[in-house]
């Protein structure tokens, strides 16, 4: 095409004659390129390893998890041996005579738990623990009475909580 075919037309000026061009592109098949060859072993070695730590991660997890069942239902057994009144209330539940397993709609059940009327109880020293039974109530004191004799069961802190009782 020269110059002047390509040229726009001029508003004022003669009509051009309109032009269609035609081009054919042929592809190439895919048989006639030539791509680079790739070594593709590296890339499955690393695939390979990335597979393997995550089959192996899988594993020490799942090991991981008997584990931690097998300690909590140990754990849980020796808390059964000496229970105190929560867990009593909930094997007994569990462990109910046949004829009891199954209470009817209308029958409830209550679980008592004590809430201590002394923060961090089980952390107190004794002669810091008697510093405290003064200003609790007799209710209060009946319910650290039972908490102490399901969990330490310490003499001295008994034979003070049943001073402060028997004291009104």
């Amino acid at each position: 095409m020269n110059t002047e075919e390509m040229a726009m037309e001029q508003p004022n000026g003669p009509k051009s004659e309109r032009r269609v061009v035609e081009a054919e592109i042929r592809l190439p098949k895919l048989e006639e390129l030539e791509l680079p060859k790739i070594d593709m072993e590296p890339v499955k070695a690393v695939a390979e390893q990335v597979l393997l730590t995550g089959l192996g991660v899988s594993i020490l997890i799942g090991r991981g998890l008997v584990k931690a069942a097998k300690a909590a239902y140990r754990a849980g057994s020796e808390a059964a041996e000496h229970p105190g009144p929560l867990t009593q209330a909930l094997l007994g539940l569990v462990r109910r005579e046949p004829d009891k397993a199954h209470p009817s709609a209308t029958t409830e059940i209550k679980v008592r738990v004590p809430i201590l009327p002394v923060d961090n109880y089980d952390q107190l020293t004794t002669d810091e623990l008697f510093v405290r039974l003064a200003s609790l109530s007799d209710d209060q004191l009946q319910v650290l009475r039972e908490y102490e004799l399901t969990h330490q069961a310490r003499p001295q802190v008994l034979e003070a909580i049943d001073r402060y009782l028997t004291a009104e």
